[in-house]
């Protein structure tokens, strides 16, 4: 079974794929009459230039926006993990975050894994509103990774932009451990490379 399949026509709101949402000014469709369908645990790079249509894309196979023309199917469940890293409330600590994704999980388990994302201790009780730019990646990361029921398609977008070199290797070392299938969108090659892109797209 196909896990996720697009379909789309001439006239949509940007990127290749049609499949966009109505957001004027990200972009135009470079293609008609395309399906692009993702089976199994693949994992593909979305490419292109600044507003060609990736966030887009990526937004309308999470849900977020209705597309314009075509239709979109997915067939299980997924996490959008978007630029602006706002999944996390940020009244709560990194621990109350990730059992708002798991509420299933107990709080022994949440913390067992959260060390895996280098929250150890009293760092995981940290209010997600203190956390800087590369812990707060981390936190989202892990809510995401952690949720249940786990997801099957993880949508990243340009997830390396503002992270340094531990926090990529760390995002390195959780992708290479997914086991689900992979839409990123990143300019980011040597990334791309590390974490076994198997198609590319370009918008």
């Amino acid at each position: 079974m196909r896990d996720l399949r697009l379909r789309y026509g001439a006239s949509v709101g940007a990127g290749a794929d049609g499949q966009n949402g109505g957001e004027p000014g990200e972009g135009t469709a470079q293609e008609a009459g395309r399906e692009f369908s993702v089976h199994g645990p693949e994992r593909i790079a979305l490419t292109g230039s600044n507003g060609s249509g990736k966030t887009t894309l990526l937004r309308t196979i999470a849900g977020e926006l209705k597309p314009v023309s075509g239709e979109a199917w997915v067939h299980v469940p997924l996490r959008f993990l978007p630029q602006r890293l706002d999944v996390l409330d940020d009244s709560l600590s990194v621990v109350e975050n990730v059992a708002r994704f798991a509420p299933g999980a107990t709080n022994n388990a949440i913390r067992a894994r959260l060390a895996r994302f280098l929250f150890r201790g009293a760092s995981a009780d940290r209010p997600a509103g203190t956390l800087s730019g590369g812990e707060r990646f981390r936190a989202s990361l892990a809510a995401l990774l952690l949720a249940e029921p786990a997801p099957q398609l993880l949508l990243l977008d340009e997830p390396t932009n503002n992270l340094d070199l531990a926090s990529v290797r760390r995002l390195t070392a959780a992708l290479e451990a997914y086991e689900g299938a992979l839409i990123v969108a990143s300019h980011d090659v040597p990334f791309l490379d590390s974490i076994g892109i198997t198609r590319r797209l370009t918008l």
